[in-house]
């Protein structure tokens, strides 16, 4: 059986966007990185960006095409509304 996760709430932010760049990092880590601890996620001396460019060069593929598509989704939302 398979399951497709429906998030409520705010909407993912977008990867592509400066200005939600660090809320779409640290949403991703939280996400795919296992963490029983908010310090898990991060150093105290790192960014959410910084944390996340870390986890990605070590991340499964699957994670990384997991996160590729939430972006098409809003490309897809970007293309229908042109």
């Amino acid at each position: 059986m398979r399951f497709i996760p429906v998030p409520i709430g705010p909407a993912i932010p977008r990867r592509d966007r400066p200005d939600q760049r660090a809320r779409y990092c640290r949403l991703m880590l939280m996400f795919f990185k296992p963490w029983r601890h908010a310090s898990d996620l991060r150093c105290t001396h790192q960014s959410w960006e910084d944390a996340f460019t870390e986890f990605t060069g070590t991340c499964s593929p699957r994670f990384l095409k997991f996160m590729d598509n939430m972006q098409i989704l809003h490309e897809c939302k970007d293309s229908r509304d042109d």
